[in-house]
This record gives C-alpha cells, structure tokens and sequence, in this order.
C-alpha cells in the first residue's frame, strides 16, 4: 500500500499549481469522478456515447474512442485533458502535449488506486474537500466488505465472453475486486488485463465458482447452461454458476463498491 501512495504523493506535486477551469476528459469514468467531485462546470468536452449523464448535454463532444478528433478537442482550448492510458491513442495524447496542452494520465488497476486518482483530480478541479469525503466513505465500504484470503478461499473463474473465453488476471481491477473478496482467480497469474482461454483449461483448474459479468441476462444464461454440460465441474456440482451484471464492476470510480458488494455476496455464499 505504501507504494501507491508514495506514488501519488509524488504525481500531486506534478499537477498543475492552481485549479484548471477548462478540463476535456477523454474516458467515462473520469467524467463520472469530476460529476462525483461537483466539478461539472468546468467540463468543456467530453466523449460521445449514449450514457452520457444528463447533466452533460450542453458539453461539447470531441468523437468516441476510435473517432476522438485532436481539432475538437483543441478547439475546447482545454486547460488540461485527462487521459486514460489503456483506452486513449498515445500519439494523439502526446500530439496534445507538443501543442502546450496538459495531459494527464490515469490507468487503476487496483482498489486502492481509486484513492489516489480521486486525490488527484480534487487537485486538478480545486475538490480537495469533496475528494477527501468521497474517498472517506469509499474507504470505509471497502474496510467493511474486505474478507481474509487463505488456502480455503473458494476458487473463481469470471467470464466476459463465451466464444471465445475470456477471463480476468491479477492485474486487473476485477482481480483485484475478487482477492478483496476473499476468494482466488484461478487465471492469476496469467499475462494481461482480459487473457483468452480454452474452456479445456478452465475443466483442468476446476473453479468452486464460476461468475459470468454481462448485463444480458439472457446471454449470461446462455454462457451458463453450456457449463452444465459437465456435471462433474464443482461449480456445476455446487450450484456455483453465478451472473453478475458487469457496469458498476469495472468502471474504476468509488461507484466500484456497488458491484464488489453484490461480487463478496456472492462468494461468501460459496463459503
């Protein structure tokens, strides 16, 4: 934990010397933490997209991920663009920065890098009272939902897709949402965010739990019968196969609690 937060101490310093007023994000889930921070009038562009919140319909979009124009988003004159590092064109984030614009980037992997990014941004926004409240009560759910890991730990296999397989690491923030939990990803270890799979390897490691994240339930249930084919899987076997309706689950704001509630329930059931 104290790397983390060294780390974020360090970034802090870097940040602009005085709340930026014209701020572009370029990812939803930023846009989400400057709403949680009351910060939406300094929002000048925003990506599109059709969950946009309500509150944003006068703010000028700059394109979507694959569409993100470097002309609509200078014309914003944005004081600083937040950027998220796994999800945004590097060239076109540096493209900005050679035109004077401050770019900053964001990419948590992990439960506790809420926190710092959320520090970050009240910085940014001049929030700090707001971010430290948020982080307040985010903290605290998740001291409450935390549940020890030790070799009893029911064992879980989360699906994204079915054809092909697709599963969660260790380094991912679902991962990172499971061990909090009090249970074990049987695809830990493996390279990546999202790794394909064959769902030969999944019968070899045999999960307790198997947990499809979709929000089509019909879908979900789909996924799902075909693991009944094998009766002799232990999630089959322990009435382990679960659904989860993924939204609240992988953005990375403190809303993230939401989801990781009803994913502990879930595995405490497994217990």
């Amino acid at each position: 934990m104290r790397g983390w937060l060294i780390a974020g101490l360090l970034l802090l310093t870097c940040l602009p010397g005085m709340a930026s007023s014209r701020v572009v994000s370029l990812a939803p889930f930023l846009t989400d933490i400057v709403i949680m921070l009351d910060a939406t009038d300094q929002l000048v562009g925003v990506l599109d997209g059709d969950n946009v919140a309500p509150e944003l319909d006068d703010v000028p979009r700059i394109g979507g991920y694959q569409t993100l124009s470097l002309e609509l988003i200078a014309a914003q004159k944005p004081e600083v663009v937040l950027a998220w590092t796994s999800g945004n064109p590097e060239e076109l984030l540096r493209r900005l920065e050679s035109w004077g614009i401050t770019v900053l980037r964001f990419d948590p992997k992990r439960l506790e890098d809420i926190t710092v990014m959320v520090n970050q941004l009240g910085a940014v926004l001049g929030k700090n009272a707001h971010a430290a409240e948020l982080n307040r009560r985010y903290l605290a759910s998740l001291q409450q939902l935390a549940r020890p890991l030790d070799k009893d730990s029911p064992r879980v296999f989360i699906q994204l897709w079915d054809d092909p397989l697709y599963t969660v690491s260790g380094a991912q923030l679902i991962g990172d949402a499971l061990n909090h939990c009090g249970a074990h990803n049987v695809f830990q270890g493996l390279p990546g965010l999202a790794p394909q799979v064959g769902r030969e390897g999944v019968l070899a490691v045999d999960p307790d739990l198997i947990i499809v994240l979709a929000d089509d339930q019909k879908m979900a249930g789909q996924w799902l019968e075909r693991w009944r084919q094998f009766p002799r899987l232990k999630a089959v076997e322990q009435n382990g196969l679960k659904m989860l309706e993924s939204d609240s689950l992988v953005k990375p704001t403190p809303v993230v609690v939401e989801g990781l509630e009803r994913l502990c329930a879930l595995v405490q059931q497994s217990r």
